[in-house]
């Protein structure tokens, strides 16, 4: 007979894995940063990939000193990202970090955002953005849990 404390291992292990699975189905994601004023700015971005719901990764410009993605997260790397499909949601709070490996940046590198990167990874603006998970709010199948992570 299973302990209450393997029964909750269980259903946390559940929910992660569906959440998983959202996020694998999420081609777009919101990310929210932290403004210049202190404010938290919503932005929708292409996620370029992930490993679940504890790593995420896309690509922003940097455009301005003065605002916009890269340069909040340049002051601060708190960030929130939020998946959403049918009825299910997933909202994530974390930190991100600057990628800067060039081999790194190749590998995630995606030709259709030349457009903006006329340069690819070796334009001045281009910056691969990792979101590493620390809470997770998870609304899966009628389920609702928040859990922490390191």
């Amino acid at each position: 007979m299973p302990t209450a404390n393997e029964i909750q291992k269980e259903r946390i292990k559940e929910i992660e894995d569906k959440a998983d699975n959202l996020v694998k189905k999420c081609d777009t994601i919101t990310v929210a940063s932290i403004n210049e004023k202190g404010y938290p700015r919503i932005c929708a971005v292409t996620k370029l990939s992930d490993n679940g719901f504890s790593d995420i990764y896309f690509v922003t410009g940097k455009r301005s000193e003065y605002n916009g993605k890269a340069t909040h997260f340049e002051k601060c790397s708190k960030a929130s990202v939020c998946c959403f499909t049918n009825r299910d949601s997933l909202t994530l709070i974390g930190e991100v970090d600057f990628i800067t490996d060039k081999e790194t940046q190749a590998r995630f590198w995606n030709e259709a955002d030349r457009r903006f990167f006329s340069k690819g990874t070796d334009d001045p603006k281009f910056r691969l953005i990792h979101f590493h998970t620390k809470e997770a709010t998870f609304w899966i199948e009628g389920k609702f849990r928040t859990c922490k992570y390191k």
